[in-house]
């Protein structure tokens, strides 16, 4: 499904989430749900790691397919992971339940670790997702540095905006703030390495001045169509979502770009695409976070329809798809267990998994010392299902990679008696456990991440034991 802001205006009614500032806007820190214990100015320690990466995929994996074999052998999904020599530096962790509430109403909860707020057609998340207070943390309780990319059906539409508000939402700044997404690659170009109109020897074009135009003006200019449309209490609210566009404008101004033939503008050539407008968002995500333009960065498989697959040869496509778009056409995978379905959605999970190993790869190419950008970066592969049969929360797949926060690395942890089951049992450990073990590796101390009382499962506190 497609939701342009206009449209979610028009059926929502007063209430709008800031699709024009990708994420950038937060609300105040959460201290009391977070307990942070943090110093005066956020540095590394070291073998902490250095920067977050999240990539995410909807609807689950085919998770029979995903599961290690015995001695860590990989099926098909991982397997381009292993190709590239990387399954050494991943982590695969099966058997972690959804906590807060399964099925797709539940998705917006499984990164705030909160119960979701009920809006007129949509669940929305209610307070910031984890990966959010990790960049506050980094920008000591300031104003994140994030960047967040998504494929989707409109990436090579060029008439579209090129934010995203497809469903489902997973990243948060705040109740009711969903984080869109960059889904142009020459928008996602732009921002992190804007190419230069100056004459020789003049300065190149500020990538802060990009980035405004891009994101905070047309923010901005949403907000004035829609003070005239909502009640008085929501014009206080845009009102403050524009102080808070304003304070990243100025926190814009003091970004120190790095230099090096490294962070130079790359040359993709045009997507032509979706496979290819896919592969360059994650070659400029990695690109990007190794040049320090971001603190956290997320990367976004949305649904797509068999017209954008054609990249995907497999003799069960077609006729997995027919009739259907790509939600339905999963239902025939996962609760109906077709096999044929079950098939062509495996096909499509393994280029999901080259995805992943690409960026993974392209990390790991970028020398930064003595270890690689990989090596100092925490990449999580994370689905907002397992392999989706009854829209279960159980046993979501979930691949560290890079640095695991001092995890032992080139194993797969499981907690479930069937990790490739529907459903798991509720002993099982949580994403409150899965969030608290990401902002321990940033050195958020605390052993609590969100609500522990509203759940459809009892859930401990602490970290996940890897």
């Amino acid at each position: 499904m497609t939701h342009k802001p206009d449209d979610t205006v028009v059926r929502r009614g007063r209430r709008t989430f800031l699709a024009g500032a990708a994420g950038l806007v937060a609300l105040p820190f959460l201290e009391s749900l977070v307990r942070p214990s943090r110093t005066k100015a956020w540095a590394p320690a070291p073998g902490m790691p250095q920067r977050l990466v999240i990539f995410f995929n909807g609807h689950g994996l085919i998770m029979e397919e995903f599961v290690p074999r015995a001695g860590f052998t990989q099926g098909p999904i991982l397997q381009p992971v292993a190709d590239a020599g990387l399954m050494g530096k991943s982590l695969v962790v099966t058997g972690v339940n959804s906590k807060v509430l399964s099925g797709h109403d539940g998705a917006p909860s499984i990164l705030t670790c909160q119960p979701v707020g009920m809006g007129q057609h949509f669940t929305h998340g209610t307070a910031a997702s984890v990966e959010h207070v990790i960049a506050r943390h980094m920008q000591d309780g300031g104003v994140p540095r994030r960047f967040d990319l998504a494929i989707e059906e409109r990436s090579l539409d060029l008439g579209a905006s090129s934010l995203s508000n497809e469903f489902p939402r997973m990243f948060w700044s705040g109740n009711d703030e969903a984080i869109s997404s960059i889904i142009h690659p020459h928008a996602a170009l732009d921002i992190a390495f804007p190419a230069s109109s100056s004459a020789p020897g003049e300065p190149t074009v500020d990538p802060r001045l990009v980035r405004r135009r891009s994101v905070l003006d047309g923010a901005l200019a949403q907000f004035g169509r829609l003070r005239g449309r909502v009640s008085a209490d929501d014009r206080a609210r845009l009102d403050r979502h524009a102080d808070h566009l304003r304070a990243i404008e100025q926190s814009l101004q003091d970004v120190e770009v790095p230099a090096g033939p490294m962070c130079d503008r790359p040359s993709f050539g045009a997507p032509g695409t979706h496979a290819r407008a896919a592969e360059i968002l994650v070659d400029t995500l990695a690109l990007a976070m190794a040049c320090g333009r971001a603190d956290v960065g997320t990367f976004r498989a949305f649904d797509l329809p068999e017209s954008a697959l054609g990249h995907i040869s497999h003799p069960d496509l077609a006729q997995t798809f027919a009739g259907e778009g790509y939600h339905g056409a999963w239902h025939r995978a996962s609760d109906m267990r077709i096999d044929y379905a079950r098939r062509a959605f495996t096909a499509i999970n393994a280029w999901h998994g080259q995805l992943f190993a690409r960026l993974l790869t392209r990390l790991d190419e970028i020398d930064e010392g003595g270890s690689t950008a990989l090596d100092n970066t925490m990449v999580v592969w994370l689905s907002d299902f397992g392999h989706g049969g009854g829209h279960s929360a159980d046993n979501l797949p979930v691949v560290f990679a890079g640095n695991a926060g001092g995890a032992t690395l080139g194993r797969h942890v499981n907690y479930a008696a069937n990790p490739a089951g529907n459903y798991g049992d509720e002993n099982q450990p949580g994403n409150h456990n899965l969030a608290v073990s990401m902002m321990n590796a940033f050195g958020i101390t605390g052993d609590r991440f969100g609500d522990y009382a509203n759940n459809r499962q009892p859930v401990q506190p602490g970290p996940l034991t890897l």
